[in-house]
């Protein structure tokens, strides 16, 4: 009877064991693509430069506070070009491709990066001003920037021209439209990056190699050939729609919490002549 008990009682432990096998891998929290999208091929290991930063790898906002200088692509100076990239924001929201590939940037935000900031989630040397603690709060950051960007002059007057010419980071890190300066303006641009590399102590491995773009989106998967092929045909579709001139007006500083919601603080201006 005894050894009955210890068998049945063995069984029924091997048998819970089992159960509790399963279900730990069952509950264990993480993302098959295999199983809700019907592109399965894609490589999950790693993800674009945006992940996990700016978004998850499900396009979820995440919080990314830092600050920034940039031209508004405003929808009163630019009505054409801005009614082309609504069209085309149109497409790619509709797209099957749309929450799973990528995750679209609101209209609202649509800008011209002229300087890359400083960004709380990156303290080093070159990101993050020498001039203040590795400690400082990004608020800290935010204040000091604003009292020298008060008195900076500008001392290039907008409009800024540039050329848009194609899509480019398909495969990276977004969707961007490449664009160039006039070849006056770049002048103008690089000598204003120089100046406010200077004043805000801060100074990016790209500054002299920086291309400027409008970012319309931000990858959560690294593309196979098919879907990159996918992509770019949808792309094409607008490329002659959208107006090849822009002009942008004075830039602005700004403090962010997030990728979607930018918090105008001041415009960048030229004084007045005495």
């Amino acid at each position: 009877m005894g050894l009955r008990r210890n068998v049945t009682a063995g069984i029924a432990l091997v048998l819970l064991l089992s159960f509790v096998s399963k279900f730990s891998q069952f509950r264990t929290p993480t993302f098959d693509a295999s199983k809700t999208t019907p592109h399965p091929s894609v490589d999950l290991v790693r993800y674009p430069s945006g992940i996990p930063h700016k978004f998850d790898s499900q396009g979820n906002i995440q919080p990314f506070r830092g600050n920034t200088i940039i031209a508004f692509l405003y929808r009163f100076s630019q009505a054409r070009f801005h009614q082309q990239l609504v069209d085309l924001y149109v497409k790619l929201d509709a797209s099957h491709m749309n929450n799973y590939l990528y995750v679209l940037l609101p209209p609202s935000t649509w800008h011209v990066t002229f300087f890359e900031g400083v960004y709380d989630k990156i303290r080093e040397p070159g990101r993050w001003p020498d001039d203040l603690s590795i400690d400082a709060t990004m608020q800290e950051c935010n204040s000091l920037y604003t009292n020298k960007l008060s008195s900076f002059d500008l001392q290039t007057d907008p409009p800024y021209h540039f050329t848009f010419t194609n899509f480019a980071t398909l495969n990276r890190s977004g969707i961007s439209l490449h664009l160039e300066p006039s070849a006056e303006d770049n002048v103008k641009l690089r000598s204003l990056r120089d100046r406010l590399s200077t004043l805000l102590h801060i100074r990016a491995k790209d500054h002299d190699k920086y291309e400027f773009h409008l970012t319309l989106a931000y990858m959560l998967r690294y593309l196979t050939a098919e879907q990159q092929q996918e992509l770019e045909n949808l792309l094409a579709s607008s490329l002659q729609a959208i107006p090849k001139e822009l002009k942008l007006h004075a830039p602005e500083f700004c403090t962010f919490e997030d990728i979607t919601t930018f918090r105008q603080v001041l415009h960048l201006r030229t004084p007045p002549a005495l």
